[in-house]
């Protein structure tokens, strides 16, 4: 993905952060392992730039 790809996604992400966080949406989302990894880097203050895509098949 391109860099306006990925800011794109980010912004779908971050509506549905603040859809999950009303009263009107019931959150069923499971967390897979890329996102565990994500979540547990951002906890540990761990962003860096991926210079691959680490999701690619």
């Amino acid at each position: 993905m391109n860099v306006d790809q990925h800011l794109k996604v980010a912004q779908w992400h971050i509506e549905q952060a603040r859809l999950h966080a009303t009263t009107q949406h019931a959150c069923g989302c499971p967390v897979n392992e890329h996102y565990q990894k994500i979540i547990d880097d951002v906890e540990a203050g761990k962003i860096e730039e991926e210079l691959a895509c680490s999701t690619a098949q």
